[in-house]
């Protein structure tokens, strides 16, 4: 198992064979995260993608296993508003295991991929939002030390 930055030509590997299906089970979880019916999902998506890869403060990461991209993490960076006495933070904005390489231990490889980022640009601290029903999700991050600090709420206007 490889895991590296993603080049331009993983991009629609990476959507068609990992962002899809990982927003497709986000989904299930939540019909909150359903997709839009009414537009080029995945042109979309490859896009914003590809915008990415030219901003110095986001990078994501793809598992490789032989010639297939098997997980991804995406992780960006940003300062601290200068009010607050905090460095700056580490995001990671996506993670997803394709289900035949979950339990290996590939998600806390790329999350530690992604810590090691953070660490270089001189971040103190990583984030991350989990889905309030995404036990498994949960139990992973909790076993690499993340605790709850804060609790999304929304509603229906």
């Amino acid at each position: 198992m490889r895991i590296r930055p993603i080049t331009e030509r993983d991009v629609p590997v990476l959507v068609d064979d990992l962002w899809l299906p990982f927003a497709e089970e986000m989904a299930e979880i939540d019909e909150y995260d359903a997709l839009a019916e009414d537009v080029d999902v995945r042109a979309h998506a490859i896009d914003y993608r590809r915008e990415q890869l030219t901003d110095d403060d986001v990078e994501t990461f793809v598992a490789e296993e032989g010639e297939r991209l098997v997980g991804y993490t995406t992780v960006s960076y940003s300062d601290s508003p200068p009010v607050f006495a905090r460095d700056a933070m580490a995001k990671v904005n996506d993670l997803y295991v394709a289900p035949d390489a979950r339990g290996e231990g590939l998600g806390t490889s790329l999350l530690e991929r992604a810590h090691e980022w953070g660490r270089e640009r001189g971040c103190r601290r990583v984030s991350l939002s989990v889905h309030a029903r995404n036990d498994a999700a949960q139990s992973c991050y909790e076993s690499m030390g993340y605790e709850t600090r804060y609790v999304k709420m929304d509603r229906p206007l």
